[in-house]
């Protein structure tokens, strides 16, 4: 349990991220005693409900968990909810939640579960009201930014308001479980400083460009867009996977040792391999990418007639520096495909193979599993689940350029058939 109160303001409490994530899963912490006694949950909304109208709301919410839903334990959770309805834009909305907030000594996490497009009206308000202070935390969700430039702004904007030590930018994938267990396997201690254990890194010897000859990096889902594909015209598979989680599960499998298992230092080294990565330009990314998109793709609501938004995409990558040095790196990503797979492969000179599940057990509720050890991280200040600001903008600068030849059409789209492997 965290020994000082904190209490969670959530800015866009009565939408899909609250109910299918966050929720659930301070649910789970409160029932396992992981709450700060004090805690509370803050909601804001331009709803029209009441405070009683919103924890009927996330009654609602939790009814889609079984387990929650019949859990006696329930009612009490409810309790720690409250509500402010308001604008974004209103600074009346902030005088309420400020109100709110008096007479509490305790840390205060600003969770924006918003698009990104209110940062700044929500930012400055809390600004003026005099809401920003140094025991007080942000929470932000990815995609930070569609571009380098975007994803800039937006940084100079945290940086305008806030420290870096004070910004929690999440990415779901470092919260998952291979991902502790591949840190593990490597360097002999988990990045959760919650986690620790005592191993070996056995590999540390051999991982290298001397005996690894090729890394493979893949987040297959049989799955098709769904109800997403207005979402996926606005940015494609690269732009939704490749940016944020595959290139975190390379800096992994590829970094080297951090100085340190705290968090600051495996973000540093997260940082330090992406900034290895050699940034094509719009000649020499051509060769080196793949798109596709499945068929039946433009018949999802929401997408064009004559969409080109790829659902698959295979990129070669290559370092510049370092141990792994000129090894061909391949990361793709895929919807429709004819399995789930989250995983990465290392081939060996001598012909061996070591795989790296990612999701190393099937879990009813994944996205809960994993934004409770996001919540429990940044509760308790192990930010080395999160991202940095430098690993942010240096995966952007390495997108970017591959995106561009997609728009150019310098690399043709492709078709395949759903529930099979395009035809590269």
């Amino acid at each position: 349990m965290q020994k000082e109160p904190i209490s969670l303001v959530v800015f866009g409490a009565t939408g899909d991220l609250m109910a299918r994530k966050i929720l659930p899963s301070l649910f789970y912490l409160f029932r396992e005693k992981k709450l700060s006694k004090g805690f509370r949950v803050v909601g804001i909304s331009r709803r029209d409900i009441s405070e009683e109208g919103f924890r009927e709301k996330m009654r609602e919410a939790a009814g889609k968990f079984d387990e929650i839903a019949k859990d006696k334990k329930f009612v009490g959770f409810l309790k720690l909810f409250y509500f402010v309805k308001g604008y974004f834009g209103d600074k009346y909305t902030y005088e309420d939640l400020k109100k709110v907030l008096e007479g509490h000594d305790h840390k205060i996490f600003f969770y924006l579960a918003v698009a990104p497009k209110f940062y700044k009206t929500v930012l400055e308000n809390m600004k003026k009201a005099g809401l920003i202070h140094k025991n007080m935390f942000l929470l932000v969700e990815k995609p930070i930014g569609l571009d380098l430039k975007s994803a800039r702004e937006i940084e100079n904007l945290l940086a305008k308001y806030f420290n870096e030590w004070q910004i929690y930018r999440i990415d779901h994938y470092l919260a998952k479980s291979g991902m502790d267990a591949l840190f593990n396997f490597r360097f002999g201690s988990p990045t959760s400083i919650a986690l620790r254990s005592r191993t070996s890194g056995l590999l540390e010897k051999i991982w290298s460009r001397e005996y690894i000859s090729k890394i493979e990096l893949r987040l297959w889902e049989k799955k098709d867009v769904g109800t997403r594909g207005e979402f996926y015209e606005g940015v494609g598979a690269l732009r939704d996977v490749g940016q944020n989680h595959l290139l975190t599960m390379l800096a992994y499998v590829a970094m080297e040792k951090p100085k340190a298992f705290h968090g600051e230092a495996v973000r540093k080294a997260r940082a330090a391999l992406l900034q290895r990565l050699k940034i094509y330009n719009l000649r020499q990314a051509a060769p080196f990418a793949y798109r596709a998109q499945y068929s039946g793709y433009r018949d999802a609501p929401g997408v064009k007639r004559n969409s080109k938004a790829e659902t698959f995409f295979r990129v070669t990558a290559f370092l510049n520096a370092g141990q792994f040095r000129g090894v061909p790196i391949t990361i793709e990503a895929g919807k429709a495909m004819p399995e789930n797979k989250k995983e990465i492969v290392v081939k060996f000179r001598d012909g061996k193979n070591i795989i790296f599940q990612i999701e190393t057990r099937a879990v009813k509720y994944q996205y809960v599993e994993e934004y409770k050890k996001i919540l429990a991280g940044a509760f308790s200040g192990d930010d080395s689940i999160f991202l940095g600001r430098d690993e942010v903008l240096v995966s952007w600068k390495f997108v970017d350029p591959i995106v561009l030849v997609f728009k150019k059409n310098l690399v043709p789209l492709k078709f395949y058939e759903q529930n099979a492997y395009p035809k590269i």
